[in-house]
C-alpha cells in the first residue's frame, strides 16, 4: 500500500496558496522574496532559450524578469488578476504542455504547498527539453523559519499546512527523473532576526554568511539540467566480406589450394 506523501489537512490547495502569500505580502516575506529574487536573477543571466514556465507563490514579484527567455507564461490553480504575463489555469499536478517544449521552468514555495510534490515536480520536468533547466526555490527545513512558525502565533496561522522539503530529498528525485543538479545556493540567513540586524550591519552578516554558504539559510535555490540520453551505436557481428574487396572479383572456392597443388607436381624436388 502507497501511503500519501503529505498527511492529510484541513485546508485545501487553494486555502494554502492563499495563507502563503499572504505572508509573502507582509513585511518579511517582501524581504525574503526580495532576496530570492536578487539570487535568481545571478543565475537566469547564463540561461538561454525560447519558452519558459512558473508555478510560484510570488508572481507578482516578476521573478523571472532578468530572464533573456522573453516567452513565459504563469501556470496557476485559479486566475490571476493583474498579471503582466500570459496565464494558463490548470490543475498543477497535470499541465497542459506539450513534453519537451520549455527551455526553463520554475518552481518557487510551491512543492510544500501540493498534495503531492513528487508529482508535481515529474510533471514540471516532463516539459523541459533535453538540457533545458529547473529552478527551485524552497524552504530549508534546517532554518529558524522552520523553527519561528512553531512559535510565532502569526506564521503558525498562515504557514502550518506547509512541507518544507530539504535539498537531499529533491536530489534523490531529480536523479530518478534523470535531472542533475548543478548548484545550490542558500540565502536568508538573518531573515527571522531581521529586525535586530538593520542597515548596513544586517547586510553585512548576510553577505559573510552566504560567502560561507552553510546550510541554514532560510530558503535554497537549486538549479538542476536535464541530462540527455546518449545512444550507442550497435554494429552488426558479421560484416559483408564482398564490401572489402569492392571491384576486384572474388575467385571460387578451391581455385588456390588447386593450383598450389598443380604447382607442386609439376615441378620437381630440389630446384
Amino acid at each position: 500500500m502507497i501511503r500519501p506523501f503529505h498527511k492529510k489537512s484541513k485546508t485545501s490547495l487553494a486555502g494554502r496558496m492563499d495563507n502563503l502569500r499572504r505572508w509573502l505580502e507582509t513585511d518579511s516575506g517582501r524581504i525574503l522574496a526580495g532576496c530570492e529574487k536578487s539570487l535568481l536573477e545571478q543565475e537566469l543571466d547564463t540561461i538561454f532559450g525560447f519558452y519558459a514556465g512558473q508555478y510560484s507563490a510570488s508572481w507578482q514579484a516578476d521573478l523571472m524578469g532578468a530572464s533573456p527567455i522573453r516567452r513565459q507564461f504563469i501556470l496557476s490553480s485559479d486566475h490571476l488578476k493583474d498579471s503582466v504575463q500570459p496565464q494558463i489555469v490548470a490543475d498543477p499536478h497535470y499541465w497542459p504542455i506539450s513534453p519537451g517544449s520549455l527551455d526553463l521552468v520554475l518552481l518557487q514555495h510551491t512543492l510544500e504547498v501540493v498534495d503531492s510534490p513528487h508529482r508535481l515536480l515529474s510533471e514540471a520536468a516532463n516539459t523541459i527539453i533535453p538540457d533545458g533547466k529547473l529552478a527551485i526555490i524552497g524552504f530549508n527545513p534546517y532554518s529558524l523559519v522552520n523553527v519561528a512558525r512553531y512559535c510565532a502565533p502569526g506564521q503558525r496561522r498562515l504557514l502550518r499546512d506547509l512541507h518544507f522539503l530539504s535539498p537531499a530529498r529533491l536530489k534523490d528525485w531529480l536523479a530518478l527523473l534523470n535531472f542533475c543538479v548543478e548548484k545550490i545556493v542558500y540565502g536568508g540567513y538573518v531573515h527571522p532576526l531581521k529586525r535586530f540586524l538593520t542597515g548596513l550591519r544586517g547586510d553585512l552578516v548576510e553577505q559573510r554568511l552566504e560567502q560561507s554558504q552553510l546550510p541554514l539559510g532560510c530558503f535554497y535555490l537549486m538549479i538542476a539540467t536535464r541530462q540527455t540520453m546518449g545512444i550507442i551505436p550497435l554494429r552488426s557481428r558479421w560484416s559483408n566480406v564482398r564490401s572489402r574487396f569492392v571491384g576486384q572479383p572474388l575467385a571460387p572456392s578451391g581455385t588456390g589450394r588447386a593450383r598450389s597443388a598443380d604447382r607442386v607436381r609439376k615441378e620437381p624436388f630440389g630446384q
